[in-house]
């Protein structure tokens, strides 16, 4: 079994408040949830209105597959425009 892991910061600069960053965020979640079916979590600066830490997981036994899908859906998260993507780490756990 593969878990890959990925976790990436967002720059909303647009964000006017933190109702309107729960609002995007809110719909990026169930968009990648929808289309993708991946869980995205907000993992740190849930105070600040115009960034967030957001991570999510996938579990699979092919690390070239389990690869491609954390590509793909942060391709569709950047292809959303509601920020930009500051920083991103990946990571693949093997368990026997």
């Amino acid at each position: 079994m593969i878990v890959g892991i990925a976790q990436f910061e967002l720059f909303m600069p647009y964000n006017q408040s933190l109702k309107e960053k729960r609002r995007l965020l809110g719909k990026l979640k169930d968009r990648v949830l929808a289309q993708m079916k991946v869980v995205v979590s907000e993992t740190a600066h849930q105070d600040l209105w115009q960034r967030a830490e957001l991570g999510f997981a996938v579990v699979g036994g092919d690390e070239k597959t389990l690869d491609s899908l954390i590509t793909r859906t942060m391709q569709m998260i950047v292809a959303m425009g509601i920020g930009e993507i500051d920083r991103e780490e990946r990571d693949m756990i093997h368990y026997e």
